[in-house]
């Protein structure tokens, strides 16, 4: 008689909920209509009422805990989950929560039973999602956190409200994937909590046990996961944690390589690629301007460069690297911490202007203008990062020049093949040539200051010496022309005055007569 007693019950459940079923499709909970008796009341609540009371009636003829208990309390849970999840598609928040916390207060005592586990992971889902709309983030998270901890006490059944009333058949792989969906859901909601709450470091370490959970359960697109772990490791970029943010660019890459070398070819493939490169050269740019930053703090006082140098040594420390198990990451050789010489310089430059290469291999001047010229930009920051660590500076001025080069390169084949984009970019462009130019004259009068300093340094008493010598040579030669020059003392006693030149030939020309008549 039991049995069939049950019998008849639940196939009064079932004509209940299909009647629910329909009336939810033509009805709203928030709207009302008039009665015979001119009272207003919903018919959608109306049958949500008869159903529940039709549960209860059913649940006082089991005895509680036992399996047909439990199965008929996640019935009753299931319901009020329902009504709630109306409630949230009408905006009526408020009234949407309480449900809800109904709900999980129903089958709160069992929440470890496989029948209920389920259940209890859409409900706090649904909960958390409400509680965050209403800026509740600090209970969603307890409840989340606890759900989540709580995932591996058993092996959850997994059901749909339409299972629990109709008996339906259910597929096991449907139900292994919607188990994944649903925990894979709640993490993300924790990791998004975290983030509005700003626990940062909390927020990241949950992205990265999402991105696990997914390696492990081996669903979903493979793209999306390397897309999304490229992208958390720009989030470990805007922390300074360098060796997680490489680790993750190297395991995206990983992941990618063996689809891009298949016999497969996808357009999207090379999408993600050239968005892997662009997350390469962003490291390596933040990587040189947080050590830039770190080196000229030197100057700064004592007591906040060792704070500086305690934040620097908290984000490069290895307790706090992040890593995926089952997944082979091959480490290379790239600096994940702040550059100090010169040889690091060069190392990382190298290694991101290969990908800048690859970058462009995708986003070509034709396709993608602007982010072909970004790339060339970031080449030429990349110019003047490696310029900081060189020493001499013809190094200097070298890598300056060939930083110059690839400017003006970039600006004559814009203005040649794309005038439009040369026109968006062309203030940007100018800004950066001149610099690069005021680099160069700078270095330029470096050099020449420093080849003036390079002249032999004179000693003072040797050159008053040479001064002293030459003073007493040129007095001695003054003095021999003065005395070839001069009259000679006995001519001038003998009153001898020495002619000009043209007494002097007239004299000469007189005595030359004479002696000609003397002869005579």
């Amino acid at each position: 008689m039991a049995e069939a007693s049950d019998s008849v019950f639940t196939s009064e459940l079932q004509a209940c909920f299909n009647e629910l079923k329909k009336h939810s499709v033509s009805c709203k909970l928030g709207s009302t209509s008039p009665t015979a008796g001119d009272e207003m009341e919903n018919p959608l609540n109306k049958q949500f009422s008869l159903i529940l009371s039709k549960i209860e009636e059913m649940l006082s003829k089991h005895e509680k805990g036992t399996e047909d208990y439990v199965k008929v309390l996640a019935m009753k849970a299931s319901i009020i989950y329902e009504k709630a999840k109306i409630l949230l598609s009408e905006n009526f928040l408020a009234s949407s929560k309480s449900f809800l916390e109904d709900a999980l207060e129903v089958i709160e005592e069992y929440y470890e039973n496989p029948k209920v586990a389920f259940l209890q992971m859409r409900i706090i889902n649904h909960l958390t999602y409400v509680m965050s709309r209403l800026g509740e983030f600090d209970k969603a998270k307890e409840l989340l956190e606890k759900a989540i901890a709580d995932e591996d006490k058993c092996d959850p059944e997994v059901f749909s409200t339409d299972d629990l009333f109709l008996n339906t058949t259910k597929n096991s792989k449907i139900s292994a994937s919607k188990l994944n969906r649903l925990t894979l859901n709640n993490m993300q909601m924790l990791a998004w909590i975290y983030a509005k709450l700003g626990d940062t470091e909390e927020n990241l370490k949950m992205q990265h046990h999402i991105l696990q959970k997914q390696l492990d359960l081996g669903e979903g697109d493979v793209l999306r996961w390397v897309e999304s772990c490229f992208r958390l490791s720009g989030l470990f970029i805007s922390q300074q944690s360098w060796k997680n943010a490489r680790y993750h660019l190297v395991a995206a890459e990983s992941v990618l390589n063996p689809l891009e070398i298949s016999l497969n070819p996808n357009p999207e493939i090379f999408a993600i690629q050239g968005d892997l490169a662009r997350s390469w050269v962003y490291y390596g740019l933040q990587l040189f301007e947080s050590s830039r930053k770190s080196a000229s703090m030197i100057d700064i006082e004592p007591d906040r460069l060792e704070n500086a140098s305690a934040i620097i040594d908290n984000n490069d420390s290895e307790g706090d690297l992040l890593t995926f198990s089952r997944l082979q990451v091959d480490m290379p050789a790239v600096p994940a911490s702040n550059i100090k010489n010169l040889e690091e310089a060069k190392t990382l430059f190298a290694f991101v202007q290969k990908w800048i290469k690859r970058g462009r291999l995708y986003y070509t001047l034709r396709d993608f203008p602007l982010q072909y010229v970004n790339l060339c930009l970031d080449l030429s920051e990349l110019y003047r990062f490696v310029s900081l660590y060189e020493e001499d500076l013809e190094s200097q001025y070298s890598v300056q020049r060939k930083r110059y080069e690839a400017l003006e390169t970039l600006s004559t084949i814009l203005k040649e093949v794309r005038p439009n984009c040369y026109v968006a970019v062309t203030i940007e462009l100018t800004k950066e040539i001149i610099e690069v130019q005021m680099e160069m004259m700078n270095l330029n009068l470096k050099r020449l200051y420093a080849s003036d300093n390079q002249r032999p340094e004179v000693n003072e008493d040797n050159l008053k010496k040479k001064i002293n010598v030459f003073l007493g040579a040129n007095s001695q030669l003054q003095k021999i022309s003065d005395t070839l020059n001069s009259t000679p003392t006995c001519m001038k006693d003998r009153g001898y005055i020495q002619p000009k030149n043209n007494e002097k030939v007239e004299y000469e020309r007189k005595n030359d007569e004479e002696k000609d008549n003397s002869s005579t």
